[in-house]
């Protein structure tokens, strides 16, 4: 008996050696590149590498996803329409355009289409946030004082499109 013991201690400690060995597998829960590499199971490093590159790249995605005038100063355009029409006005076209006070020379133009639902006999407030230009000057003023005006700002209707699918050129 005491043999049969003995053989059966030694099968007991050889199973756990041999588990002990098993679980010496990288664990699922280490996320470095290295321990990914060495996971013996062909699928799991896949997996693993994937989900490691996914997170290396989010960051630079994150800031290419960005709008293009997150760090861009803005200022915003504005215009105030009455529908004088018997329709219903699905968007407006319209042109925000930036000249300097002092000569009057174009600095920029923007392009603008804003949809809006005006009904007939309703005003309606458009704005849109757009980037300011770049220019070859600065201003300044003293802290605590408004700042000094650097363009005038003109907004023009290009073309009203109505509900029905029709347009107008000269509101």
């Amino acid at each position: 008996m005491t043999k049969l013991m003995l053989a059966a201690t030694l099968t007991l400690l050889a199973a756990v050696s041999a588990q002990a060995q098993v679980s010496r597998r990288p664990n699922p829960e280490d996320n470095t590149r290295q321990a990914a590499l060495s996971d013996p199971d062909p699928i799991r490093r896949e997996e693993r590498l994937i989900s490691i590159s996914s997170r290396e790249l989010s960051g630079p995605r994150r800031a290419a996803d960005a709008p293009p005038f997150a760090n861009v100063s803005t200022f915003k355009a504005q215009l105030d329409i009455t529908n004088r029409g018997s329709k219903t006005i699905k968007s407006v076209s319209w042109l925000a355009t930036l000249t300097d006070p002092a000569t009057g020379a174009l600095i920029r133009t923007y392009n603008i289409e804003t949809k809006r639902r005006i009904a007939p006999g309703a005003t309606k407030k458009l704005e849109k946030k757009l980037p300011t230009p770049r220019a070859h000057t600065v201003s300044a003023a003293p802290g605590g004082r408004k700042s000094p005006v650097v363009a005038d700002l003109k907004s023009t209707i290009i073309q009203i499109t109505y509900e029905d699918g029709s347009t107008s050129e000269k509101p």
